[in-house]
């Protein structure tokens, strides 16, 4: 049986926020999420029933049942602490807004071009009274078209709340989100919250059919990629027997280095593994990993 939930959107400052539902592990969910361009536009806060500090939070994500109508565009800012206007935001003479439909397996963006449609879910995160509005160790704003359906995102909670919110749905999305916005648009969607206990901390973990997805923001974009590498080297080394040095240099020729979103105050880098040469990821859960220092801002 699946269950909806539509409860009301939320902003980013909803920590203190009585829980909007309850969810069982394992018990399939289709929950409302809203535009990312709107504000407030998160659900929840939702929390997971039975779980721990130091339990890892496995979100499988079933399907995205997107609406017929979103937007597109791109936004302009002279504030330099305010991000989402994308790359260029600075250099923008005035804002654009696109409509775009969707038909079918396309989008029609203002009636003129078309994009296929390639559905993913860009926010994700454990609630915490700091760092919300950027992602980072707890998820958030990922940005990573890579959490599509068919795939699963693994969240450390090291303090077991299992309270997390939910959105930004995107009909489609390049890597890195350069304008600071997909295809925005409102979804239902199909999930399923697993519960694995007593795990090793970890960055965020997007398992796809072919690969595992290493993320990592931070507030450099070297710091972010750095700490990613380390933790595809530590669990490579730890699945194929393999020193540092050994399991490093074979990481070079197997996996790819990408950006996820450099919209944000923390970018977020994703190094891609194939499955093949990781096993099964319940046993990298385990596996202890250094977290690297970072550069503050």
């Amino acid at each position: 049986m699946v269950d909806p939930i539509a409860a009301p959107p939320v902003d980013l400052d909803c920590h203190n926020l009585p829980d909007a539902a309850i969810l069982q592990p394992g018990r399939r969910t289709r929950i409302r999420t809203w535009p990312g361009s709107d504000c407030p536009f998160l659900t929840g806060p939702l929390r997971v029933e039975g779980v721990s500090p130091g339990d890892t939070l496995a979100f499988h994500l079933h399907a995205l049942e997107l609406d017929p109508v979103g937007h597109y565009g791109f936004a302009t800012t002279t504030k330099p602490w305010e991000p989402w206007g994308g790359v260029l935001r600075e250099s923008a003479d005035q804002e654009y807004a696109g409509r775009a439909e969707l038909r079918s397996d396309q989008v029609i963006l203002d009636g003129q071009h078309v994009v296929p449609v390639v559905p993913m879910l860009g926010w994700l995160g454990l609630v915490r009274p700091e760092l919300i509005a950027d992602p980072w160790d707890h998820g958030g704003n990922l940005d990573t078209k890579e959490f599509a359906p068919g795939s699963t995102l693994y969240l450390y909670d090291e303090i077991g709340s299992g309270r997390f919110v939910i959105g930004d749905a995107h009909a489609a999305m390049g890597d890195g989100e350069i304008s600071g916005q997909g295809i925005e648009i409102a979804s239902w969607c199909d999930l399923t919250v697993e519960v694995t206990p007593a795990t090793s901390p970890h960055r965020p973990i997007v398992r796809t059919p072919d690969a595992i997805v290493h993320l990592c923001s931070r507030f450099t974009e070297r710091d972010a990629y750095t700490q990613a590498i380390s933790d595809a080297v530590h669990h490579l080394g730890f699945t194929q027997q393999l020193g540092f040095e050994q399991a490093n240099a074979l990481l070079s020729l197997i996996a790819d280095l990408r950006v996820s979103s450099v919209v944000s105050h923390s970018p977020t880098y994703k190094l891609l593994v194939p499955s093949s040469w990781l096993g099964p990821i319940e046993n990298l859960l385990t596996v202890e990993k250094p977290l690297l220092p970072y550069t503050p801002r």
